[in-house]
């Protein structure tokens, strides 16, 4: 799982370095898929083999000609660029992905559970305030706790275990 925010510079070949953690996250794996993130925020977001296996699991269970599976492979398959990371963790940025994330000198990483985000330091300040202004909502409050009510009835009902991030069960 992708977890906590780091942050790294670009160097001036273009090359940025994957946060140790976030290598971890990969499971060995040196790909790295990165695309504009499709919430308009003007991050980059990505992640690794797994992750794109999955964006192809969810995307094949729609309508092969419906626009929803058209937009969303256009922007996410299409749109992402197939990053090799190298021995000590660096990939290098595409052109158009650090041009559409504004990216120049210093990058955040973010992460995003199954997947990660690259910010641009100041846009990410401002997402994180943003952000930190909705967590602090009555109805977000709700949601969260109504779904951690049911995940805590699940396992007390004996439901599927959860998995947790060292692939141990709950």
């Amino acid at each position: 799982m992708f977890v906590s925010t780091y942050e790294s510079a670009i160097d001036a070949k273009g090359r940025v370095s994957i946060p140790a953690p976030f290598r971890a996250a990969l499971g060995g794996g040196n790909r790295i898929f990165l695309w504009s993130a499709l919430d308009g925020s003007g991050c980059l977001e990505g992640g690794g083999e797994a992750l794109m296996a999955m964006y192809r699991a969810t995307l094949t269970r729609l309508a092969p000609h419906s626009p929803a599976r058209k937009a969303l492979v256009t922007r996410i398959i299409a749109g992402s660029a197939d990053l090799k990371m190298d021995d000590t963790g660096r990939i290098k940025l595409t052109d158009e992905l650090t041009k559409a994330a504004g990216l120049d000198g210093r990058v955040k990483f973010a992460g995003n559970m199954d997947s990660f985000q690259i910010w641009n330091p100041d846009r990410h300040a401002e997402h994180f305030d943003a952000m930190a202004a909705e967590a602090a909502k009555e109805d977000t409050l709700e949601a969260l706790g109504q779904a951690y009510s049911e995940v805590l009835m699940q396992q007390a009902n004996g439901g599927a275990a959860l998995k947790l991030v060292d692939g141990g069960e709950s």
